[in-house]
């Protein structure tokens, strides 16, 4: 699974470097929420994020593709989590923007593929989202489900 998100990122990140892609923006965000696990056991997390979202000429108006780097710590947590996204939406109602997410993420714990949504609302340079993920780790560990919100600037 993780060599299908690795690939899919690096096409991505090709796909925003060709000509189809038109310019983009930087982004940078902190994010906070709660993670839990099948077993009921919930936890605090906190990270920061740094990503690049591009305009998909070739999809039409309203379509933006993305790649992300994130780094995680759980409440309580013995060590970082670090991920690599990539996201693919569209631009909704007044500067917001529905997506999926898919990623990798490895580090202490578990690693585990993802996959989620969110929707992003802008409010001038700054943004704040709220976005979901279902996290399938490896090695015999239950799955588990995060909820975080973030906010960050853009570029």
């Amino acid at each position: 699974m993780r060599h299908l998100i690795y690939a899919t990122t690096a096409a991505m990140a090709a796909f925003l470097m060709s000509g189809a892609a038109q310019a983009g923006e930087i982004r940078i965000e902190g994010h906070a929420g709660v993670s839990g696990q099948g077993n009921g056991s919930t936890k605090a997390t906190v990270g920061a994020a740094l990503g690049y979202d591009a305009a998909v000429g070739a999809l039409g108006n309203g379509v933006f593709a993305g790649v992300e780097e994130s780094v995680d710590r759980s409440a309580g947590g013995s060590g970082t989590r670090w991920g690599t996204s990539g996201r693919l939406g569209i631009k909704v109602l007044s500067l917001g923007a529905l997506y999926g997410v898919a990623g990798y993420h490895y580090g202490s714990g578990p690693n585990a593929a993802s996959v989620g949504a969110g929707y992003q609302q802008g409010l001038g340079p700054v943004y704040g989202k709220v976005e979901y993920r279902h996290y399938m780790n490896e090695g015999g560990w239950r799955p588990a489900d995060a909820v975080t919100l973030g906010f960050g600037v853009k570029f």
